[in-house]
């Protein structure tokens, strides 16, 4: 490739044209490297091969993790300098980590606890260089690969291996590709579906390209049948306008402003009050299969410890006693709370969630008056939506290991960011 003036659309495998030499070598290895931690915390693949009865911490797969948290750890300590410019992200998150660790001293399991924290703070420690490192382009390109590498590795299981890739279960029929189960699938294709629609916004003439590998997520989100993540992709699609107009200005930006406002507090108001509704339109269950049992035990035990929880990752383990109540009284092998802020109550207590809500609430002020000066900062206020989303259902608050937490964690660099870092 010549060696002109550099193009901010430039992929990944295409460096500025400044670079050369040892430079340009480190540029292309970092990329690859990056790629290598996104493909790893998708979880796809690795544990349905080696662990696929999902047995507590199979001891192989934990020393699996090694290269990545080495991996995270070198790429981070290569542009340390960088997370000068992201130093409230790295309190906020340096924070909720200590109160992780410290949650060991009441944990009902402190090894567990002790073990996962460490996991978490090698997951936070790459999303942070994320935010610290790759910016614009760069950033969602290097995603839209890792994710057009996993899509095309779903359709081909589903398709050439269908008793790997497909669920026969209760679930007959429904794809899951190289995950354990669908919802998993479409999380992830949920958020490749961002990094390609915004690459194909921020990346002009590769645009066809992304658009292509953003209809095929789409379409393996539709064989997932997850009505979660389908009905995430159409709010991302239908954010762009919203954005397009505040970036515009004028009487159409205070119009999709408070046309977005209105939606979003009718929806809620209509989730409190007749929560059967929306379930109904969605074809689900108004009990969400169960899950409001679920909800109802974990309440009761929670009002055991409200303030400190029962310590970091300590309710689902094994042998947990206050597990074994729920799974009890619901009469099947609960894994999770299947909703992320009681989950984080059962973990940490109220302060948890109260340090938690805090950050998420200083990220969503910074996207309000930021997003237009941050050069990713459509995926980084779109990320943080979905985010949002996902966890009124799943638990990715303070996930070790998971990609989506990752990639949160990074939204809340990009978005808190250095004012001369975001203008840069």
């Amino acid at each position: 490739m010549p060696a002109t003036t550099a193009s901010p659309s430039r992929s990944p495998a295409a460096p500025p044209a400044r670079l050369d030499g040892m430079a340009l070598w480190i540029f292309r290895a970092e990329a690859g490297l990056t790629i290598f931690c996104f493909l790893m915390l998708s979880n796809a693949l690795v544990g349905p091969l080696f662990n696929p009865t999902q047995g507590e911490e199979a001891g192989f797969l934990r020393l699996l993790w090694l290269p990545v948290y080495g991996t995270a750890l070198l790429l981070s300590l290569l542009r340390w300098d960088k997370f000068l410019n992201i130093l409230p992200a790295v309190f906020m998150i340096g924070g909720l980590i200590l109160f992780c660790f410290a949650s060991k001293f009441w944990s009902i399991e402190p090894s567990v606890t002790t073990r996962r924290t460490i996991a978490l703070f090698f997951t936070c420690v790459f999303g942070l260089y994320l935010g610290a490192r790759w910016r614009g382009p760069h950033l969602t390109e290097l995603l839209g690969i890792s994710f057009a590498i996993l899509a095309v590795g779903a359709l081909i299981a589903c398709v050439a291996a269908p008793g790997f890739g497909v669920h026969q279960d209760v679930n007959a029929g429904l794809w899951k590709g190289l995950w354990y189960e669908k919802n998993q699938m479409a999380a992830m294709m949920t958020l490749g579906f961002i990094a390609c629609t915004t690459t194909a916004y921020q990346v002009p003439e590769r645009r066809r390209l992304w658009i292509g590998f953003a209809v095929l997520m789409f379409f393996l989100v539709l064989m997932t049948r997850s009505k979660t993540s389908l009905l995430a992709c159409m709010l991302v699609a239908g954010a762009f306008p919203v954005f397009f107009a505040l970036k515009k200005g004028g009487v159409l930006s205070i119009l999709f402003v408070w046309l977005a406002s209105t939606a979003s507090l009718g929806a809620m108001a209509l989730y409190v009050m007749a929560p059967e509704l929306i379930f109904k339109a969605l074809g689900k269950d108004p009990t969400l299969t169960g899950r409001t049992e679920i909800w109802e035990s974990l309440g009761r035990l929670s009002d055991k410890r409200p303030l400190l929880g029962y310590g970091y990752k300590a309710f689902w383990t094994k042998d947990s006693v206050p597990a074994a109540v729920v799974r009890q009284e619901t009469s099947w092998e609960v894994p999770s709370a299947h909703n992320g802020w009681l989950d984080l109550l059962i973990q940490l207590g109220w302060v948890g969630v109260i340090l938690f809500g805090a950050c998420l609430v200083a990220c969503f002020f910074c996207a309000l008056f930021r997003y237009e000066r941050v050069k990713d900062g459509f995926f980084s206020v779109l990320m943080l939506m979905l985010f949002s989303f996902l966890i009124l259902s799943e638990s990715f608050i303070l996930s070790q290991n998971s990609l989506v937490w990752a990639l949160f964690v990074c939204a809340l660099a990009r978005l808190t960011a250095n004012a001369l870092e975001s203008e840069r």
